[in-house]
């Protein structure tokens, strides 16, 4: 499997054809396509032989004065998710990014995708710096109709030490989490689903966690009534602990140790006084 620029219209016709068998819709077509890798970003793709099995799409942009990579879709075929080519294609995007001279990359993602937030938080140590409501407005995909379009706002300063202690040395240590409060209680109800049974945005503890479903995919197809309670009741969390002070610090990933159970930790945000003392 390589990772590479895409260059020729049938690259970027496969990019359509992926786009249509992941989301059901096209979001940018091979023109745009290649007007953006010849002027105005970048367009890599995972390729198996000469059959494109992924791709990314990111332009330049500008966000809060400064000139940054934005990169709007990151999609992998099914048969070949879990195998890295997300990450890969990430690692190769940021290596373009830097010898550009850009500091930062920015993207949104569906909070309660536990596989983005696995990639994004936990391997490359992107931030999370916002949650916006129903960002895309009355999305096509066949993955999240019917449910709002809710992302988060991701910085991954990539020049920074932060990020580069993380590709070096792997996923950091959250802590013991057993007795640390949570912010909304979960059963599994009768259908094998995941549901909240208790909701408590009023926590002030330094730490706080928010679980989410593991598997938020097949309850969208399965229960989507269940999925759209999700949105709303983790947006209530979400934008109530952010007005208050908190932050996201890191995401535990569905695992056996943690009985596939998935969680964001959040944590305080730290005055400016301490931040400038570390």
């Amino acid at each position: 499997m390589q990772i590479q620029l895409l260059r020729t219209f049938d690259e970027f016709s496969a990019c359509e054809r992926l786009q249509d068998e992941v989301w059901g819709t096209l979001g940018a077509g091979r023109e745009l396509m290649a007007v953006t890798q010849k002027y105005a970003g970048v367009v890599l793709g995972a390729l198996v032989g000469k059959k494109v099995v992924g791709f990314l799409y990111a332009i330049l942009a500008r966000r809060h004065g400064r000139l940054i990579h934005w990169s709007h879709m990151m999609a992998v075929r099914e048969g070949f998710r879990d195998l890295g080519l997300g990450f890969r294609m990430k690692l190769a995007h940021r290596n373009i990014a830097l010898a550009e001279g850009i500091q930062s990359i920015c993207w949104t993602y569906d909070p309660l995708q536990s596989r983005n937030a696995t990639l994004n938080l936990t391997r490359l140590a992107a931030e999370v710096e916002e949650y916006v409501p129903n960002c895309y407005g009355p999305f096509a995909s066949t993955i999240e109709r019917g449910v709002p379009s809710d992302r988060f706002v991701v910085n991954w300063r990539i020049a920074s030490a932060a990020v580069i202690r993380r590709l070096k040395d792997g996923p950091a240590n959250l802590g013991a989490i057993a007795d640390t409060p949570r912010a909304n209680l979960t059963r599994v109800n009768p259908k094998g689903l995941l549901e909240n049974v208790r909701l408590d945005v009023r926590l002030r503890a330094p730490r706080v966690l928010v679980e989410i479903p593991a598997q938020t995919d097949t309850m969208r197809s399965k229960a989507p009534e269940l999925a759209l309670r999700w949105r709303m009741e983790t947006r209530r969390i979400f934008q109530h602990s952010f007005a208050v002070g908190y932050r996201v610090a890191g995401f535990v990933s569905p695992t056996a140790a943690t009985a596939q159970k998935c969680f964001y930790v959040l944590d305080r945000k730290r005055s400016r006084r301490a931040l400038a003392s570390m």
